[in-house]
């Protein structure tokens, strides 16, 4: 009697363990494919150009800032982005800013920023997701020269992203709309980027990827030393080309 209830407890455990094993072979399969890239240490290249209806000089263009700090990362079902590019330039230029040897602030962008989404999709090598962005972010719409004397403001969207792995080659692609408030600054902001990468893998387990991204945003705002009341209104845009280190998966 014994020895019968031990061979059904070893056969359910048999199944359970097989059950188990193809649970976690799926699991784990899924979760092989995808690519972080960083940016830090990374190069940017690209113009930001500003349209106010206010600013001392109601229209500029600038080149983007060259140094960034930005990882972006895809695994598995998980899409992640931090991004601190404007924060970092803002504490690189300091002393510059300080010594009147910048012309203009650059700082554009994420002070502090992230992206957090999932992907769907059976395959390994493609998926398409959805994520949710929120974050603190600047832009210099009073032809300012120091980086930290720049008002800030909250961004909050969704995005949608592809991924297609294609032998050595990793691409995605990402489109976002998002919304911009701040209290006695912004009082309407909208917008929304694009963002390609494509990733080359080319020593094991890592490479390099070329990021071709362009943004767009459309603020209302109260300009400095002005009054809420009587806004101006500005248009933001960047377009720039990034190159990183990559790691695949």
């Amino acid at each position: 009697m014994l020895s019968k209830y031990l061979n059904k407890i070893l056969y359910s455990m048999k199944k359970i363990t097989t059950i188990a094993l193809l649970v976690i072979a799926t699991l784990a399969r899924s979760q092989t494919t995808g690519m972080s890239c960083q940016y830090f240490p990374g190069l940017q290249l690209g113009v930001v150009k500003v349209k106010t209806t206010d600013a001392p000089k109601g229209s500029y263009a600038f080149a983007a800032p060259l140094p960034i700090l930005l990882f972006d990362k895809i695994k598995g079902h998980w899409y992640t982005n931090i991004d601190l590019s404007a924060l970092y330039f803002a504490a690189t230029q300091t002393n510059k800013a300080n010594d009147d040897r910048v012309k203009i602030s650059k700082a554009e962008g994420a002070l502090i920023a992230g992206r957090l989404g999932w992907m769907f999709g059976k395959k390994p090598d493609f998926k398409f997701g959805i994520n949710g962005n929120f974050g603190l972010q600047t832009s210099n719409l009073d032809s300012l020269k120091k980086s930290f004397s720049q008002r800030n403001y909250f961004n909050y969207g969704l995005g949608v992203l592809v991924y297609k792995k294609m032998g050595k080659l990793h691409a995605s692609a990402k489109f976002g709309y998002e919304i911009y408030a701040k209290k006695n600054f912004i009082t309407k902001g909208r917008g929304f980027y694009l963002e390609g990468t494509v990733g080359y893998n080319v020593f094991q387990k890592y490479g390099i990827s070329v990021s071709p991204c362009f943004y767009s945003k459309g603020l209302t705002y109260a300009p400095e030393g002005g009054s809420i009341n009587a806004p101006a209104k500005a248009r933001v845009t960047s377009l720039l080309i990034r190159f990183g280190l990559t790691r695949f998966f």
